[in-house]
């Protein structure tokens, strides 16, 4: 596996924790929906304008001729953010990201396994066991 990917993958679950820390504050104030809005509509800026200065923003007109499903991403990208914002203050940032992290490892098991046609090892298997069994013990009181 390549370090400097693994480096992004890491980045991008620290920043999954702060913005469901983020959100869930922010919802405390207005409501879940909203902190949830206010969260895409920044996100949406902030990609815009990356968009915009590394002149890439006229790919976007490509996305009308691909298959209609692989435009809902959007929706589960907004369901993350209200399901967690909703979650963390019953549960706590590090309960909901580990159930969030097991609802990710299962998926995306059965998701390689049936749509990418990923072989699932034996070692993977293992792995997501292990995996399961800490989620139960770091959860367990």
């Amino acid at each position: 596996m390549n370090l400097f990917y693994m480096l992004l993958a890491i980045l991008a679950g620290i920043f999954t924790s702060i913005e469901s820390s983020i959100n869930s504050q922010l919802g405390k104030y207005v409501t879940p929906s909203i902190a949830t809005l206010h969260s895409l509509i920044v996100g949406m800026t902030f990609i815009l304008f990356i968009n915009l200065f590394s002149g890439k923003l006229s790919y976007y007109n490509r996305v009308i001729t691909v298959k209609p499903i692989w435009l809902v991403g959007g929706f589960f990208g907004a369901s993350i953010i209200y399901l967690s914002s909703r979650a963390i203050p019953q549960l706590g940032i590090s309960n909901t990201i580990i159930l969030v992290l097991t609802g990710q490892m299962l998926s995306g098991l059965i998701i390689d396994a049936v749509i990418n046609n990923i072989e699932l090892s034996t070692r993977k298997i293992a792995g997501l066991i292990l995996f399961l069994v800490g989620a139960i013990m770091y959860l367990k009181e």
